[in-house]
């Protein structure tokens, strides 16, 4: 009795189940509440026009492309590289635009006017991370004598 022909759709299944929760070549999805998640990336706040008013909103722009799984939308992991900040207003204001910080919270879904970004991190932490120091091969080479 030859068992390969029953082994291999099995095995096919078990490959297709272990890479269901991530992007080929992109890296591991990330869920929506209630789980958590940790997002590094530069902070910056935007006005938008919402009925004749304009709300000021802080958006972390990731420093990669980041995939969740919105199963609302698709079976498949959407790409999102900014993310409205929910609850910001019970943080340090000191943040100043053009800011590297690590935020820490729940991914949730845009689903009002108010939210201007697909997906809102419910924050939990926000800090402030030293600037990036050029790497010694772009650093400008002292002048010769």
């Amino acid at each position: 009795m030859n068992l390969r022909p029953i082994f291999r759709p099995l095995w096919m299944l078990a490959v297709c189940a272990a890479l269901s929760g991530c992007v080929m070549g992109y890296g591991r999805c990330l869920f929506l509440s209630p789980l958590r998640v940790s997002l590094t990336g530069t902070l910056h706040f935007r006005s938008y026009e919402v009925g004749g008013e304009v709300e000021r909103v802080a958006v972390l722009s990731t420093d990669h492309s980041q995939y969740v799984y919105a199963p609302a939308e698709s079976h498949l992991c959407r790409m999102a590289d900014e993310f409205q900040l929910s609850g910001w207003s019970d943080y340090s204001t000191d943040l100043r635009e053009g800011s590297r910080v690590s935020v820490a919270g729940s991914l949730i879904q845009a689903t009002s006017p108010h939210q201007h970004t697909h997906f809102l991190i419910r924050l939990r932490s926000i800090e402030p991370l030293a600037h990036r120091a050029r790497p010694a091969s772009l650093r400008p080479r002292p002048p010769a004598r």
